[in-house]
């Protein structure tokens, strides 16, 4: 078994994440952090309950009337907002917040000293993910008047905006649709180690249990590790973080989109990346078709020549499309836009276009 551990780790990045332990909203307070970035981006910190905390950073709106984009983070962290694809956003007088959950290290950090996470003692699920993006857009809207708040997923965030219910608009970027689509590898040694349950049904669901916080463990060191050297993050907090990386990691095991419990009063607009894996752009791309199958007003944009983090690799494309859903631009689009930041130029598919478009992009990853 450790020899297979060994290979596993070799062959994939374990990349998950997810929150905290709690239905409904919680009551919050919030106040500022003690640092102050750069002119017009204020760090704050909102209190769950003892032992969780979300940090996030926040940019209010400069232009009358314009809504404010709450960038869900990526696995490892939330963007922050002097990285490019915030700061594209911010100079088109949006607001941005970017938030941290509370099992990240950023939020972990952030708790007063002696603080125990709740995570220590909790397992938490999407659903009380769902639950701190749905507090921390009704904080924006009540304490700091931010108005129209938009969510905005990024890659493993998609495990948890088709919980989010009470919001008009959200915005899918690069969405993990499926665990196993995203991390093929990951999910092949969970499936053996669930198979090997058959023949020890006493004891073999905690050997599995074991096997993969274990593995997960390893690879978290890592990263925590390298953040804890970047942030100068207290090393106090070192293996509290880990183990709340790796309550992301448990808490997407098997998850794949339920088309069927998409909330149906909230619109959804995609992104997807040109280069994306072919395993992850495939499953993204059934998703879309299925929903648009059923509703040709579903739309999905295509960023030409970029990789997965298309806030990186394409921030004045990604505040683009932000801007042109985000004035209405696109109510009466749909199907699939091509965007190609470097010509300047677009293109549009509709009805059986789309599908012959979007096969075009996986027969294109094989070549």
């Amino acid at each position: 078994m450790k020899s297979i551990i060994r290979f596993f780790f070799r062959n994939v990045v374990v990349a998950f994440f997810i929150l905290i332990a709690s239905e409904g909203i919680l009551p919050s307070t919030v106040q500022a952090a003690p640092a102050v970035t750069a002119a017009a981006i204020q760090p704050y910190q909102m209190t769950l309950g003892t032992g969780r905390v979300v940090y996030f950073e926040m940019a209010k709106p400069t232009r009358a009337g314009y809504p404010t984009f709450l960038l869900l983070p990526g696995v490892n962290r939330a963007f922050l907002l002097s990285e490019p694809g915030p700061q594209a956003l911010i100079a088109k007088g949006y607001g941005v917040v970017g938030m941290n959950f509370s099992v990240q290290p950023f939020s972990v950090n952030a708790l007063p000293a002696g603080e125990v996470p709740f995570f220590m003692s909790a397992s938490p699920s999407l659903q009380d993910f769902a639950n701190e993006v749905a507090q921390l857009a009704k904080t924006l809207q009540t304490q700091f008047q931010t108005g129209v708040v938009i969510p905005v997923s990024l890659s493993y965030t998609g495990a948890v905006s088709p919980l989010l219910k009470d919001f008009p608009l959200v915005i899918e970027t690069v969405p993990m649709t499926s665990s196993a689509a995203e991390n093929p590898q990951l999910e092949a040694y969970r499936q053996s180690l669930k198979a090997g349950e058959l023949w020890n049904p006493i004891f073999g669901p905690g050997i599995t249990r074991s096997l993969l916080d274990t593995a997960y463990r390893s690879e978290w060191e890592k990263q925590v590790s390298s953040m804890a050297e970047q942030f100068k993050f207290s090393e106090d907090r070192h293996s509290q973080m880990v183990e709340g990386y790796t309550t992301l990691s448990r808490a997407v095991e098997g998850f794949e989109w339920d088309l069927s419990a998409l909330p149906k009063n909230v619109n959804r607009v995609f992104i997807f990346a040109e280069n994306e894996s072919k395993s992850l752009l495939t499953h993204q791309e059934a998703t879309f078709e299925t929903l648009y199958d059923k509703d040709a007003k579903a739309l999905l944009f295509v960023v030409k020549n970029s990789g997965h983090v298309i806030p990186s690799d394409q921030p004045e494309a990604y505040a683009s499309i932000l801007d042109l859903v985000a004035q209405g631009k696109t109510k009466a689009l749909g199907g699939v836009v091509e965007v190609d930041s470097a010509s300047r130029k677009s293109r549009t598919f509709t009805g059986a276009q789309v599908h012959t478009y979007l096969q075009s992009l996986i027969d294109a990853d094989q070549n």
